[in-house]
């Protein structure tokens, strides 16, 4: 816990923590019910987990209230804060502590331009449409400035996110407002005594359930690229290993106490997502994830907060013989793969009765590419420590993960907007750059595969690279003939190499 802030004079008086313990619930209620704004139950409720010794502990054990409560009680707690500079502090109605926490951050009306209040409005409007509930920033810990830029940044969250940096700024509130009101006893046992009580966050689920789906629905009449030849797959056979896990506070009890009651067992979960991916009516992994999100979503009514991850199990057309001394793909006989996998991840939440998606990420992970020759290395720093010699050219081996996210996740969901990125055309794209694009070290390659992968799909908004360098160490080469050369495994530490593109807002 932080120490409280003095930027706000404490009153006049304040009760120890002896006093506070002794009153009656109501009376308790009466003088730090405010300590959570417009949410008196939290106090009550902590009320019965006397004694506390110092305010470290009492406030953990309001913030537990908070954490176990349901998701439709935090959020009437975080919309029962005010928006900054918003319609209250215009007309002056805020409350006492409301109103002197944001004059202690500058946000004083009186005080501001027009400019900066008509910037809080629809910065705050804009906050609103999204995620459905006011901007909470602890405003006594923060200046103008700081509580402008924070707006700006949180813009960018999932909603998840929001709500959970939300409580922890009430919590921070309500840690200053304690502050203001309870003083500790200095001589009390129980503050040494006693400790505080834990927090606690919890999730469960279900890990790598694999389903074999044959007969699946095509993928047919995918947008070409020039620089790959698919347009679809008849999916035969889809194959995957889904995950699930699900977040909220209402599986607390059967870690704290025993108590099973909210827990749907996890041989239920994979029940349901063998049975669920039988019924899928769709043709991508992707699809797959949130046709059983969906599904988990509105059957179980605790699960309100869940992620999905899909890994394929690749599998392709085995060559067999056509009869007449040809060769064909077959679409009964099929080979297992063992090079890279496409993945998929989804996260969603329940708002009321309606289920929206928070998050997503697409991908192919373990992509090991090796080209001969238009690879340099030269021109980096050399000291002491260098042994490495500079190449004009050389083979280069490269092992990589590629992720991807939409600007609109309906363009992943809707298959007939014909926007959705298959997984084999991202393939054959990367593999392209790799082969025509005279690198000077991996990270221009990976930036170049970058930017034609964003040149290329227009509807995504973000690509990420995480890659290894494999590249062979040389040991010699054929005097008769130059090209010929031999290579073998180097030291076996990799350079690794991060790259995150993400569109301008």
């Amino acid at each position: 816990m932080s120490t409280p802030t003095s930027r706000l004079p404490p009153p006049a008086s304040r009760l120890t923590m002896r006093e506070i313990e002794s009153l009656e619930r109501e009376a308790f209620v009466a003088r730090i019910g405010a300590l959570f704004e417009g949410s008196p139950w939290i106090a009550a409720e902590s009320w019965d987990s006397r004694p506390w010794g110092n305010r470290e502990a009492l406030h953990a054990a309001m913030t537990e209230v908070v954490a176990r409560a349901s998701q439709d009680r935090q959020l009437a707690l975080i919309r029962a804060h005010p928006d900054l500079v918003g319609d209250a502090a215009l007309a002056s109605s805020l409350t006492r502590e409301s109103t002197a926490e944001q004059r202690a951050a500058g946000l004083d009306p009186a005080t501001l331009s027009a400019a900066e209040i008509i910037h809080f409005t629809e910065a705050n409007a804009a906050y609103q449409q999204k995620f459905d509930f006011p901007f909470v920033i602890c405003a006594r810990e923060n200046s103008k400035d700081a509580i402008i830029a924070g707006l700006a940044r949180r813009l960018g969250n999932d909603r998840r996110t929001e709500i959970a940096t939300a409580l922890r700024e009430i919590e921070q509130i309500a840690w200053n407002r304690l502050a203001d009101l309870v003083q500790d006893d200095p001589a009390s046992p129980e503050a040494a005594a006693t400790p505080a009580p834990l927090r606690y966050e919890v999730s469960y689920g279900k890990q790598g359930v694999p389903v074999y789906r044959v007969f699946a629905t095509p993928l047919h009449n995918v947008p070409a690229i020039p620089e790959s030849s698919f347009t679809g797959r008849d999916n035969t056979l889809l194959a995957c290993e889904i995950s699930v896990e699900v977040f909220g506070d209402e599986f607390l009890p059967a870690y704290t106490h025993g108590d099973n009651t909210m827990l749907v067992a996890t041989d239920s979960m994979k029940n349901f997502i063998i049975r669920e991916t039988l019924a899928y009516p769709g043709a991508t992994m992707d699809g797959l994830l949130h046709f059983l999100g969906l599904g988990f979503a509105n059957t179980y009514l605790q699960m309100h907060t869940l992620t999905l991850t899909a890994r394929e199990i690749p599998f392709a057309p085995a060559i067999v013989p056509t009869g007449d001394g040809g060769h064909r793909p077959g679409d009964n006989l099929f080979r297992h793969g063992r090079g890279d996998r496409a993945f998929a991840s989804l996260s969603i939440a329940k708002r009321d009765a309606a289920v929206a998606i928070t998050g997503h990420d697409c991908g192919i992970t373990g992509i090991e590419l090796m080209k001969l020759t238009g690879s340099a290395f030269t021109s980096f720093l050399r000291d002491g420590y260098t042994t490495l010699p500079e190449r004009g050219d050389r083979p280069l081996y490269i092992e990589m993960d590629v992720a991807w996210q939409y600007t609109d996740v309906d363009d992943m969901i809707d298959l007939t907007r014909n926007r959705y990125v298959p997984v084999e055309q991202m393939r054959d794209l990367l593999a392209a750059t790799f082969d025509d694009f005279v690198s000077e070290s991996i990270q221009h390659l990976l930036h170049e595969m970058g930017q034609r992968v964003l040149a290329r799909f227009p509807q995504l908004a973000e690509l990420r690279f995480d890659a290894l360098n494999r590249t062979r160490d040389p040991y010699g080469q054929r005097d008769d003939d130059p090209r010929v050369r031999i290579y073998s495994d180097p030291f076996p530490a990799y350079g690794r190499l991060t790259l995150t593109m993400r569109r301008g807002v």
